[in-house]
């Protein structure tokens, strides 16, 4: 980026920046307890981020993780710092909304009436709260802004991507860590077509696919790196759910749009299912967060002739790589085996059909492999004290435990049959392992 560019772009900075803060002691133990509340966690390979960040405090490092629900952004940031990781996080236009106050408009109506007396007279938007805590925004789309001489300014689709590259650049030369979510699944909309992808909806998945990571993320960090020569490591994520708090809203959302709901609208309910989500999911579902080992970006072997092809080829190698190794990371739960058994129209199955069907999965199991090291699959959840998988009746037990609940029924038996009454909901988690079982089908 040239240095003119740079200093424009930089005088925007306000637009997007981040500003973090430590969270209060009293902040952290009700994250926790919301966290718990809702999830059972397991952390795989954190270790090998706090040591590269020991060994090497003067590079950045930024994650790549996979996006099936915004609360990736409350458990992220809550683990990280509760690792002491200063770290931090892309957000979107639908997490920083400037007219929702957090304090007045939302926990009241959470925590009580006696919450509103306690509160009076104190403010903050979701918007300052996620930038307090370290949350750098990114904009989708062309729009309006106040400048910080108090001008309106029409930011259009090149500004975004040279204010997000600048930015990026910003973070990497003061040694940040920070994360950024690129991919992307196959939803179609209107929204978010600043990639010049308007069939694809890139952010958070709400079919449960994702298709792919999008290099340009990449290019920035790469360009970035090249630029202020600092070295950037970068870390695959994969964020797991075995029930995600808004698996039912995703059908809600997009029927919102396609209606012509206002997106304050749209925002504010999607953020009430979060917050209600870990305040109320029952019973408490199991959680996987686990972090790929660093690897060197290599910007330092990219020399000209040729420089920005050879930047654009070397981002679609790095956004392959950790799409792969993040897709190969992936858990698998009791229901992705459960609805994985039914057809693609989830049509009924009677006992013994389904019984057949999830032991031919279990068999296959144990073999499979995934991803450009063929790696054996994370079963974790699957396994016995034994080390052995569960029976197909385990899994079905397991699977109605989670999803036949008081008010949220997706799944359940109805006389000799089992039937499937929230198609949306069972397609996401059979989606979030089917790339296992399309290896072996091919």
């Amino acid at each position: 980026m040239k240095q003119q560019l740079y200093e424009k772009m930089e005088s925007m900075f306000h637009l997007i920046a981040h500003d973090y803060q430590p969270a209060t002691p009293l902040e952290i133990l009700c994250t926790q307890l919301a966290r718990g509340n809702a999830f059972d966690m397991r952390v795989v390979g954190l270790e090998g981020v706090r040591r590269l960040r020991s060994q090497d405090p003067d590079c950045a490092i930024t994650f790549k993780p996979n996006h099936l629900s915004e609360a990736d952004f409350i458990l992220l940031t809550l683990l990280f710092r509760e690792n002491q990781l200063r770290v931090l996080i892309e957000g979107g236009a639908n997490l920083f909304i400037e007219d929702i106050d957090l304090l007045q408009d939302v926990l009241p109506d959470m925590m009580g009436p006696g919450a509103k007396q306690w509160l009076e007279n104190r403010h903050m938007s979701m918007a300052q709260y996620l930038t307090r805590r370290g949350s750098f925004k990114v904009y989708r789309e062309p729009q309006k802004v106040t400048l910080e001489n108090g001008e309106e300014h029409d930011l259009n689709r090149k500004e975004i991507l040279s204010l997000t590259r600048a930015y990026r650049y910003h973070l990497v030369k003061q040694k940040s860590m920070y994360v950024t979510f690129p991919g992307y699944s196959p939803v179609k909309t209107g929204l978010l077509d600043i990639l010049k992808k308007n069939e694809m909806k890139t952010g958070r998945s709400y079919t449960g696919q994702i298709e792919g990571f999008h290099h340009l993320p990449f290019q920035m960090d790469i360009e970035a790196s090249l630029f202020s020569t600092t070295k950037v490591y970068i870390v695959d994520v994969n964020i797991a759910y075995e029930k995600i708090l808004e698996d039912e809203l995703f059908a809600e959302l997009a029927r919102l749009h396609d209606i012509g709901k206002s997106k304050k609208e749209i925002y504010a309910q999607d953020l009430d299912y979060i917050l209600r989500g870990f305040l109320g999911q029952r019973p408490t579902a199991n959680l996987s967060i686990k972090f790929g080992e660093p690897r060197l970006v290599p910007a330092a072997a990219l020399k000209d002739p040729f420089l920005t092809r050879k930047i654009k080829n070397s981002a679609h190698e790095q956004a392959a790589r950790s799409y792969d190794t993040v897709m190969t990371m992936q858990p698998i739960f009791p229901a992705n085996i459960y609805f994985s058994a039914f057809d693609a129209n989830f049509n009924r199955l009677g006992e013994h059909v389904l019984l057949e069907r999830i032991n031919n999965l279990r068999q296959q199991l144990p073999n499979l492999t995934y991803g450009r090291d063929n790696r054996p699959l994370d079963l974790h959840y699957l396994l016995d004290y034994n080390h052995q998988i569960i029976s197909a009746n385990e899994i079905i037990n397991r699977t109605l435990r989670l999803f036949n609940t008081p008010g949220h029924i997706t799944t359940t038996r109805d006389g000799d049959m089992f039937a499937v009454y929230n198609k949306d909901v069972a397609s996401q988690y059979r989606n979030h392992t089917a790339h296992f079982f399309k290896t072996q089908a091919r």
